[in-house]
C-alpha cells in the first residue's frame, strides 16, 4: 500500500529534523557515509533531503563534509532575541506571590552583588519592596547565601566584601567568612537558605536553587514580614516554593532567555 503524500511529506520532514539535530550535536562537519550510518538511512534519500537543506542555507558542505549552515544560527538569535527572561519567568513568580501573599524574587550572582532578575510583588499594603533589575549584598541575603552555597570555598572571597568584619546591617548579620562557610554548608544540607532578618529587621526571606539548569546557578526566593515567615510557614511555604523552582527548572524558555539577557558565562559555576 502506497504512503498518502501527507505521510510522505511528514516522513522527509522528520528525517530531515533528524539531519540537522545530528549535525547541530556534532563537532566537526559529517561525511554523506557518517550521517547514512548514524541516521540509518539510504544515501539516494539522505543526499535528496542534505540538497534541499543546502539550498535553504540550513546545512552547508565543504571539503570535510556538511555541517550546519548560516540559517540555523539566524533562528536561534532570533529566538534569543525574542526569549525575554521576565516575560518568562514572571507567570512562575506571580503564583508564588499571590499564593503565599509574599514577595518572590529570582536572583543571580553578579560579583559581589546579588542582581535581582525578576522580583513580584503581592497585592497587599504590607510587603516587602524590590524592584528587578536592582542589586543587594550576598552575605546578609536569602537569595546570596543560597547562590554562594553552590560555589566552592576558595572562590567565595570574590563574591564577599573585600575586608573583614564586614559591614553590619542587624544584630543577625554574619560579618566573617569562617561563620559564612559554616552557614553555607549548613544552607547545602538542607537544601534552602534564610536570611533571618540579616538585611532588614523585620524581614525574612527563604530561598531555593532552580534545579536542572546544569551548570548554572540561579535561586528563587520569597521574603516578607517575619511574623509571617516563622519556622512554621518556612515549612508550609517550601514545597510550593521548590516546585514553583523545578518547574522553572524545566522551562527551556527560561534557560536560553536567561542566557541571552545574562551572558552564559557570567552565569556558569565550576
Amino acid at each position: 500500500m502506497e504512503p498518502s503524500s501527507t505521510s510522505y511529506h511528514s516522513q522527509g520532514l522528520v528525517r530531515a529534523i533528524a539531519i540537522l539535530r545530528e549535525l547541530g550535536s556534532a563537532t566537526s562537519a559529517r561525511t554523506l557515509s557518517d550521517l547514512a550510518s548514524s541516521l540509518e538511512l539510504p544515501k539516494p534519500t539522505l543526499v535528496r533531503l542534505l540538497k534541499i537543506l543546502e539550498e535553504h542555507d540550513f546545512i552547508h558542505r565543504d571539503a570535510d563534509g556538511y555541517a550546519i549552515g548560516h540559517a540555523i544560527l539566524d533562528l536561534g538569535e532570533n529566538y534569543r532575541r525574542q526569549a525575554n527572561t521576565a516575560d518568562v519567568a514572571a507567570p512562575y513568580l506571580r503564583e508564588l506571590a499571590t499564593a503565599t501573599g509574599l514577595t518572590a524574587n529570582l536572583g543571580v550572582l553578579e560579583g559581589r552583588w546579588v542582581l535581582h532578575v525578576v522580583v513580584e510583588e503581592p497585592d497587599r499594603p504590607l510587603r516587602f519592596r524590590s524592584a528587578s533589575g536592582s542589586l543587594d549584598h550576598t552575605y546578609s541575603t536569602g537569595l546570596g547565601k543560597m547562590l554562594m552555597s553552590a560555589l566552592p570555598t576558595e572562590a567565595l572571597a570574590e563574591h564577599l566584601p573585600a575586608e573583614s568584619p564586614w559591614p553590619r546591617f542587624t544584630e543577625h548579620t554574619i560579618t566573617d567568612l569562617d561563620a559564612m562557610v559554616a552557614e553555607l554548608a549548613v544552607i547545602r544540607e538542607r537544601g534552602c537558605s534564610v536570611d533571618q532578618q540579616e538585611r532588614d529587621l523585620g524581614v525574612i526571606c527563604m530561598a531555593v536553587p532552580i534545579p536542572n539548569l546544569a551548570r548554572l546557578n540561579v535561586a528563587l526566593s520569597i521574603a516578607g514580614p517575619s511574623g509571617e515567615l516563622g519556622p512554621a510557614e518556612r515549612e508550609q511555604h517550601l514545597p510550593l516554593l521548590q516546585r514553583v523552582a523545578a518547574d522553572l527548572g524545566n522551562n527551556a524558555r527560561f534557560i536560553t532567555a536567561l542566557r541571552a539577557a545574562h551572558g552564559a558565562h557570567s552565569l556558569e559555576i565550576a
